[in-house]
């Protein structure tokens, strides 16, 4: 499994791909999602990232989850940080 994430003005995309079948989640407002991301990593108690009705990212048992309109992608911890770095770039 591998994610890839970018940022376009202010519209993130994630995308996770397998083996059989790949992912695209577009998170529009999401200019500091990568920021938001580092925060959740470094402090996991921290409130979730609540941007309706434009996106929300919680914390999970195996990472976080990011939310926007009808779609979700599941980030594990140990793609948190390079998924942050990428829409940080």
């Amino acid at each position: 499994m591998t994610y890839q994430a970018a940022t376009s003005g202010s519209t993130a995309t994630i995308t996770v791909t397998t083996t059989a079948n790949s992912t695209t989640l577009k998170v529009v407002n999401a200019a500091s999602l990568g920021d938001q991301l580092t925060t959740l990593v470094t402090n996991p108690s921290a409130a979730p990232v609540d941007q309706s009705p434009d996106y929300m990212v919680y914390p999970t048992d195996n990472g976080v989850r990011v939310t926007s309109g009808p779609g979700q992608v599941d980030i594990p911890w140990r793609w948190i940080m390079p998924i942050a770095s990428q829409l940080n770039a």
